[in-house]
């Protein structure tokens, strides 16, 4: 079932968009899902849930399966409008043409071998359109794109990054500096939950996955999906501590908020600028 979405969800903080007319020749900006595909089979209806976001820095691919999602820099290019035809029979680069604000198509030389939907030494054609999401890419994009900011009112809300794991909280204080110091290199670095009003996102390196609904108890814990309690001890304002049951036992998952202001979307996109 395809939803639209709000408008707000289209521009995380980096999507500076520049306002763009209803010609056919501009470049894609926005985000986009992907409708369908021209390949071995033909035209077919799109056969993943994918979407590009098309920034002047950068574009980005996200696919969702079920619950879970991932964001790539798949491209390695800004999407720019090309043109249909290539400049010669020796020219294999990708195409974006039939293009504003609204749709692209993107036309690219697949080399893959045996795949069920890419031909083989060919041109493959995709069509993708602006509003349109699955409902497990509605709910990433907003947590993707959720700013952290602090409610009073629910202080669970926002994005939180996580520190490491304790076996006993009377332990936290002693292993707080270590955890620090080695987060860079743990196993944990670059990983988040987010709590949006509606949802919840736990987002490791790239891949994460949604969960819809989210019931919050105030401050002392949160339920997914009308399953499992999720219990939450407060250490300070920033830091928590969350409950994890294990066989038999408890360990807690320590988590600290993040307070740059920074969406996850923009954290990606800042991630892959430079390589170009």
């Amino acid at each position: 079932m395809e939803k639209k979405i709000a408008p707000s969800l289209m521009a995380a903080a980096l999507l500076t968009l520049p306002m763009v007319v209803n010609a056919q020749t501009e470049n894609p900006r926005g985000i986009y899902k992907m409708i369908t595909l021209t390949g071995k089979q033909g035209e077919i209806k799109a056969p993943f849930d994918q979407y590009k976001i098309c920034t002047d820095s950068v574009t980005l691919m996200l696919s969702t399966q079920k619950a879970a999602f991932q964001i790539t820099d798949t491209d390695h290019k800004v999407f720019e409008y090309t043109g249909d035809q290539p400049k010669d029979e020796n020219d294999k680069s990708t195409l974006i043409y039939d293009s504003n604000a609204d749709h692209f198509t993107m036309k690219w030389w697949s080399t893959n071998r045996g795949h069920l939907y890419f031909p083989d030494n060919d041109w493959c054609i995709e069509k993708y359109e602006a509003n349109q999401y699955s409902e497990t890419a509605q709910l990433a994009f907003e947590a993707l794109n959720a700013v952290p900011t602090f409610d009073k009112n629910n202080p669970l809300l926002g994005t939180w990054r996580i520190l490491g794991d304790v076996d006993e909280l009377r332990d936290v204080k002693k292993f707080l500096p270590k955890m620090h110091e080695n987060y860079e290199t743990s196993k944990y670095f670059n990983s988040f939950y987010v709590f949006t009003p509606k949802s919840f996102a736990l987002v490791l390196l790239g891949r994460g996955g949604v969960a819809n609904p989210v019931e919050y108890d105030g401050k002392k814990s949160y339920k997914l999906n009308n399953k499992i309690i999720n219990n939450v001890r407060w250490l300070t304002k920033d830091r928590i501590a969350v409950e994890e049951k294990i066989d038999y036992r408890i360990d807690w998952k320590i988590l600290e908020r993040v307070t740059d202001g920074e969406s996850m979307m923009c954290r990606f996109a800042r991630q892959y600028v430079n390589k170009f």
